[in-house]
Order: structure tokens, then C-alpha cells, then sequence
């Protein structure tokens, strides 16, 4: 399924923790509901259900029409399977530490699946995905996270490669939007101001999370979605939530 055949509109919107992606994404969705869109809220669905929407299966307990939304709102990780392992064991806050490897292949592998279950079937019906996060995430957390722990053997070429991640770029998203901030001290009082959503990672920390801000300012990351074809969109998020939502419509207004 070439990408250039896609129907549909995929936007994703990455970046350091607590630096606005979810409110970006906020700002989007409400911009689409009252143009009248309906919107099926994956995380949500994952929440009450246990495993992904089947599209194809009419006689499945998890089936979806396909015709009974025109919007998904999406996230990495999922809240299913591998994903839900990579949330609330893999990395997360304990006393195991797994490797930047494992972390990288276990979110290449949830990847793989949401891709070929949802991203792909709705992008070809003409569905509209705004999703946080996907292999720009990959590329940026897990070589930093392989530094930190002195591992030092996990390149991006190398994360590029993994299977599910290979097969994500090779369908690319049309637009990802990358929310950045001034001061990174102020992440620190962002995420612990934060009340419906705590993730208690253990990359949600201000010195990783300043060490990440020139991966994803660098050339060399906007050029591996650029030569795909990828729109790549810095907004300022540190002026304030409504500009941060203000620049997150405009983005998206722009490849429609």
C-alpha cells in the first residue's frame, strides 16, 4: 500500500515531555468536531476494550465501522499489548532497567501492529489520524537512553532498520508537527503541574529531557522525514496554551 495512494491524512505530533503535544493535539481535534468530523478516541477505546478496533471482522467483539468516524485520535504506545507492557513495565519508574535495544524493539514491534491494524486500513478508507508520538520518538529517546545507560551500541540507522520501524517510514505521516520550548527548565514545573495525565515514565526527567531538545532541533532529524516526503513543523509552545493551540491548527490547516 503505497503512501502516495493514501486517501487520508496522518499527522503526528512529537517532542519532550510536557513540552504541549497534548495540547496541540487538543486544539486539532476540537478544530475538527466543529467542522462536524466524528471522532473515535483510541486511547479510550484501548482503555475499555483491551485490544484494538477490528475494522474488517464484522462478527468480531471489537469491530468498528469504518463509516462511524472520519477522525482517530492515536497514540504510541498503545494501550494494548506490547504497548501496554512498554507503559507500565518497560519504562516505567522501577527497579528494573531494561536496555535501550529491548525499548527500542518493543516499541518497533507495537508499532508494526497498530500500523497494519488501524493506521493503514484508515488512511486508505480516507480517515484523518492525529496521533502523539511514533518512530520520531524512537529515533530520539532510544540512542539518548542508549548514551545514558553506557550501552553505546544503538545507533539510528540501527533503530531505523527494526522492522516495525522500517515499515512505518516507508508509509510515512504527511505532516509532524514538533512543539519546542524556550527554557527546558520549565518542563520540570509543566510536568509536575500535570493532573489527568501521569505517565510516571522514567525518561520524564529535566536532565534527559535537555539533552533530548537539540536532537530534535537537528538537521539531521527533520532530513529523515523530509526525504520521505514528511512536512516538518517547529511551533513555539512556550508563549502560551492558546498560541501553542493557534500554531498546531495552522500546521494542520496547511497540508488539507
Amino acid at each position: 500500500m503505497e503512501e502516495s495512494k493514501m486517501k487520508g491524512k496522518f499527522v503526528v505530533i512529537d517532542g519532550l515531555d510536557g513540552v504541549g503535544k497534548g495540547v496541540g493535539i487538543d486544539a486539532i481535534i476540537e478544530f475538527l468536531e466543529l467542522q462536524g468530523k466524528r471522532v473515535l478516541n483510541l486511547d479510550k477505546y484501548w482503555m475499555e476494550n483491551g485490544f484494538h478496533p477490528d475494522f474488517e471482522n464484522n462478527n468480531s467483539d471489537y469491530y468498528v465501522d469504518l463509516n462511524s468516524f472520519d477522525v482517530i485520535r492515536s497514540s504510541e504506545p498503545t494501550f494494548t499489548g506490547t504497548g501496554f507492557s512498554i507503559r507500565e513495565e518497560v519504562i516505567k519508574k522501577n527497579s528494573r532497567k531494561y536496555s535501550a535495544r529491548f525499548t527500542a524493539e518493543c516499541y518497533s514491534n507495537d508499532r508494526m501492529v497498530l500500523y497494519r491494524r488501524i493506521i493503514l486500513p484508515a488512511l486508505d478508507a480516507g480517515k484523518i489520524i492525529i496521533q502523539s508520538r511514533s518512530v520520531s520518538t524512537s529515533i530520539t529517546y532510544q540512542v539518548l537512553q542508549s548514551k545514558e545507560q553506557k550501552e553505546n551500541d544503538l545507533s539510528i540507522e540501527e533503530i531505523i532498520k527494526m522492522e516495525g520501524n522500517a515499515f512505518a517510514l516507508s508509509h510515512p505521516m504527511n505532516l509532524l508537527i514538533v512543539p519546542t520550548i524556550q527554557n527546558p527548565e520549565d518542563l520540570e514545573k509543566r510536568l509536575q503541574n500535570r493532573t489527568e495525565k501521569n505517565d510516571d515514565c522514567n525518561f520524564e526527567q529535566l536532565d534527559f529531557q535537555k539533552k533530548l531538545k537539540p536532537i530534535y532541533e537537528s538537521q539531521d532529524f527533520q532530513m529523515i522525514f523530509k526525504s520521505r516526503g514528511v512536512k516538518v513543523v517547529y511551533i513555539d509552545a512556550s508563549i502560551s496554551i492558546e498560541e501553542t493551540k493557534r500554531q498546531a491548527i495552522e500546521a494542520f490547516k496547511a497540508i488539507l
